[in-house]
């Protein structure tokens, strides 16, 4: 458990020898952007490449024009809010698309600053279709964990015991003078037994 401050941890870290080259909150940026179900998709009546759709968001559903083309009804999305910011400085407000009131704007990963190397399963061009029935107007970053602090750490060639996530836990638990507490692994055996199959 690590109870100092941020800026505590690092400088401890680096004294250490686990030098921390930088400090990542990948969720700074991002507000007022919820999590949402699609009820209802329909053509936009002015224009061939849009589409309006009503999104469930928890505290009402929204009217939401799109021209993203993966979506359906029944698929859990994120939703920013007139008023939600989005990095880079974006700023989602409410008005309209060829005539046609909108009231948001669903998220692809690319607009919430993610990749697919962050989540391989999301769509490449299109909104980020997330898993069902997640509690719907839930902050985006409770959803995907962008509330945390990150630490990149550089670790040296005579530190290998710090080349992974529990050998760096048991160095914050030596630096910070606290309790290692190993993770207990539990492995499900399935199937036939192996010796059936094989024998050394």
């Amino acid at each position: 458990d690590i109870d100092v401050e941020i800026e505590e941890l690092v400088e401890a870290m680096t004294m250490s020898g686990s030098k921390v080259e930088g400090v990542e909150s990948p969720g700074e940026e991002i507000s007022r952007v919820v999590a949402g179900k699609i009820l209802q998709v329909e053509k936009h009546p002015n224009a061939d490449r849009l589409q309006v759709s009503k999104v469930d968001v928890g505290s009402e559903v929204l009217q939401v024009v799109t021209g993203a083309t993966n979506i359906k009804v029944g698929d859990y999305i994120p939703v920013a809010l007139h008023g939600a910011t989005l990095p880079g400085g974006v700023k989602i407000t409410k008005g309209k698309l060829r005539g046609v009131e909108s009231n948001g704007m669903m998220c692809s990963i690319q607009e919430l600053n993610l990749t697919k190397d962050d989540y391989p399963e999301a769509a490449e061009d299109g909104i980020f279709i997330l898993e069902e029935g997640l509690p719907l107007g839930k902050d985006i970053k409770e959803v995907l964990g962008l509330n945390e602090t990150v630490l990149d750490f550089e670790i040296t060639s005579n530190r290998p015991d710090c080349l992974s996530i529990l050998g760096l836990a048991r160095e914050a638990a030596a630096t910070l003078k606290s309790r290692f507490k190993k993770p207990e692994i539990k492995v499900k055996e399935e199937g036939d037994e192996a010796h059936k199959y094989a024998s050394v």
